[in-house]
């Protein structure tokens, strides 16, 4: 089996398959422009087919990589960071081969009204370095892409210690593009008699998130 043939049998998540299903688009393929904007943010050319694929549990990137490199279903030694047994994922997922017979594994991080934080993007760049290697070097013809998604651009996001193919060609900054938010959503806040937010307040209120479309 090749690598999307495994990264496809480990997506058994019913909400992809609930959601495919009630919208008639079973293999999740993307709007063409928003596809080809990822696609020349990663500086690469449009692939004849794609697997693609929500929330999608790093667990099941390294384990589809092991075992296209590595076969057999025997136990293997748990290294803590490649294997959490957690939930930890990307928000979406898509993987193709290009001509060449490499294959790309396009990561996508997104937020809508809470902002990036620079522990949950370290977290992520700890466990994608233990799966691909520090400078890519953990698996041959697998090119990792990472992207970021949001409706502003953060601007204080720090790269000191993050792998050089999470990030742009410069290696200046996330490759970002914007996700496109209605204006003036809602949310409800716990709070205090007094409207003052607080996790352990007996009151609720709602704001209205005026910021949530660039």
């Amino acid at each position: 089996m090749q690598i999307i043939e495994y990264l496809k049998s480990f997506n058994r998540k019913e909400r992809f398959h609930l959601v495919g299903q009630l919208l008639g688009n079973t293999e999740f393929n993307l709007d063409p422009i928003i596809l080809q904007k990822i696609l020349d943010l990663s500086e690469l050319d449009t692939p004849p087919s794609y697997f693609s694929a929500m929330d999608y549990h790093l667990d099941w990137i390294y384990a589809s990589l092991e075992l296209a490199y590595v076969h057999g279903n025997e136990p293997r030694t748990r290294d803590s960071l490649r294997i959490t047994a957690t939930q930890e994922d990307v928000d979406f997922l898509l993987a193709f081969e290009d001509e060449s017979g490499n294959t790309h594994i396009i990561m996508i991080e997104a937020k809508g009204d809470t902002p990036f934080t620079n522990n949950q993007l370290q977290s992520k760049a700890n466990r994608l370095r233990a799966i691909f290697g520090e400078n890519n070097e953990n698996w041959s013809n697998v090119i990792p892409h990472f992207l970021i998604c949001s409706p502003i651009e953060p601007n204080r996001i720090e790269i000191e210690n993050i792998p050089s193919f999470m990030l742009n060609k410069d290696n200046s900054k996330l490759n970002w593009f914007i996700l496109d938010m209605p204006l003036n959503q809602r949310k409800v806040t716990r709070c205090h008699l007094d409207g003052k937010a607080s996790k352990y307040g007996k009151y609720w209120k709602v704001d209205i998130l005026r910021n949530s479309k660039s």
